[in-house]
C-alpha cells in the first residue's frame, strides 16, 4: 500500500516539475495578489462556507480585539464585526496594498470605524495591541512561515484563541485524493506561493499551540485547527 509521500509523489506528475515546494516567496505573493486582487471576492466565492465556519469556530464575543492575518479583501469582516460589535475592534494584516485597497473600500462602504488595516509581511506586523483572537483564513504561505506566526501569536493575549483553515491535499488513501487534489490545485495556485507542507499546513502552528485540535473539512481538502496560546 503506498504511503503518503508515494502518493504526493505521484500527484506532482499530474500537474508537473514546477509546482512551487519551497519556502514562501514574499516577491511572488505580491505579483500574483496584484494581479487578482480586483477579481478576488469573485473567484473565491466557493469558499463563503468555509469562510463562515471559521469565524464561528473563533467565536468572537462583543468587545473583543480579534487579528485577521492575511486579511485579503476583508471577507471575513462583516462577520467578525457581527460579532465584536462597535465596542470591539479588528485588525487586518496584509502584505499586498491592491488587496489592502479592497478591504479599505469594504470598511467605508460599511462604515466601520473600529478597523485598522496594517499594510505589512504578518512576520513584521505590528497591530498596537494585544488581540483576545487571532484568524488565519486561507492563508497558506503565513502557516509555513514559522516567524509569521511567532509574530502573529506574540500579538495574542496569554489563553486567546487562534484558529487557522484553509486548503490541503486530500487523504492519501482516499479513492477521490488524485481528483480532489487536482481540483486543489487548481482552484489554489494562484493564492500560495508554495505548496510545501500541504499535506499538513497547520504542523508548525502545532508547534506553537500545543492543545491545537485539528478537523478535516471539505472530503479531507481542507481543515480547521483551533486552540489557545500558551
Amino acid at each position: 500500500m503506498p504511503n503518503g509521500t508515494q502518493q504526493k509523489r505521484g500527484w506532482a506528475g499530474l500537474v508537473g516539475t514546477g509546482m512551487p515546494v519551497g519556502a514562501p516567496s514574499r516577491r511572488r505573493a505580491l505579483d500574483s495578489y496584484r494581479t487578482v486582487a480586483a477579481e478576488y471576492d469573485r473567484r473565491t466565492g466557493f469558499g463563503e462556507p468555509f469562510r463562515r465556519q471559521a469565524v464561528e469556530s473563533l467565536a468572537p464575543a462583543p468587545g473583543e480585539v480579534v487579528l485577521d492575518a492575511g486579511c485579503g479583501t476583508g471577507l471575513n469582516f462583516e462577520r467578525l464585526e457581527d460579532r465584536v460589535g462597535s465596542r470591539g475592534r479588528l485588525v487586518g494584516i496584509d502584505q499586498s496594498p491592491e488587496m489592502l485597497a479592497q478591504a479599505r473600500e469594504r470598511v467605508e462602504r460599511h462604515g466601520w470605524t473600529n478597523v485598522t488595516l496594517v499594510e505589512a509581511p504578518a512576520e513584521h506586523a505590528d497591530p498596537g495591541v494585544r488581540a483576545d483572537a487571532a484568524l488565519l483564513c486561507a492563508t497558506h504561505d503565513i502557516l509555513r512561515s514559522p516567524p509569521a506566526l511567532e509574530n502573529i501569536l506574540d500579538r495574542v493575549k496569554e489563553g486567546g484563541r487562534v484558529v487557522a483553515a484553509g486548503p490541503k491535499w486530500a487523504p492519501w488513501w482516499r479513492f477521490d485524493a488524485p481528483s480532489l487534489d487536482l481540483a486543489t490545485w487548481q482552484i489554489n495556485q494562484d493564492y500560495v506561493t508554495t505548496f510545501e507542507g500541504f499535506e499538513r499546513p497547520w504542523s508548525h502552528l502545532a508547534d506553537l499551540v500545543p492543545d491545537l485540535e485539528v478537523t478535516e473539512i471539505c472530503f479531507g481538502a481542507g481543515y480547521l485547527a483551533a486552540g489557545t496560546t500558551g
